[in-house]
């Protein structure tokens, strides 16, 4: 029953850092440069990764980069060092066994936001999930406009609003 609320400027890795958590928590090994070997990483909990604006084959390509250690430029343009492309291959079937889940939600509504949470534990017994990233939709726009009665809520009201339901979430299912 924790909720992270995380906020910093454009462009300085949260979605990253979001990928690295989540996939510290569901998959059980990862690459280790500096012991130059695959380590066990102790956890393999169900996880879910909701991303509003990355396309699905960017996050897995970031998942990949995180845990093969491989830079992710050298993924995208195919160009490797001795031993990489091993390491991403390996990357690929772990995390095709690990129970991490990708959803995405482009326009969504705090209804949208809802189901997919409780399709992700019906269906996959999710106990953890990563939201990125919390903003403004014209679908939760329509929403809020109708639950409130309230035309032209501030963007900031209606971001406090989403981030007090995922909280609400959070606690209901622990």
């Amino acid at each position: 029953k924790k909720f992270y609320l995380r906020s910093a400027a454009t462009g300085v890795g949260k979605t990253r850092a979001m990928i690295a958590d989540a996939c510290n928590i569901a998959c059980d090994e990862i690459y280790s440069s500096k012991e130059g070997k695959w380590i066990n990483n102790g956890t393999k909990e169900p996880t879910i990764f909701i991303s509003t604006e990355q396309e699905l084959d960017e996050i897995q390509t970031m998942m990949i980069a995180f845990l093969s250690d491989v830079d992710e430029e050298h993924i995208i343009t195919g160009e490797y060092y001795a031993g990489e492309w091993e390491r991403v291959i390996y990357a690929g079937e772990l995390l095709a066994r690990c129970p991490l889940y990708i959803e995405q939600l482009p326009d969504f509504s705090l209804k949208d936001i809802e189901n997919t949470i409780k399709k992700g534990i019906r269906d996959w017994e999710v106990r953890y999930v990563f939201f990125d990233y919390i903003h403004t939709s014209m679908k939760i726009l329509t929403e809020v406009t109708s639950k409130t009665g309230i035309r032209g809520l501030r963007e900031d009201n209606v971001l406090f609003m989403i981030s007090i339901r995922l909280k609400d979430l959070c606690n209901q299912y622990g």
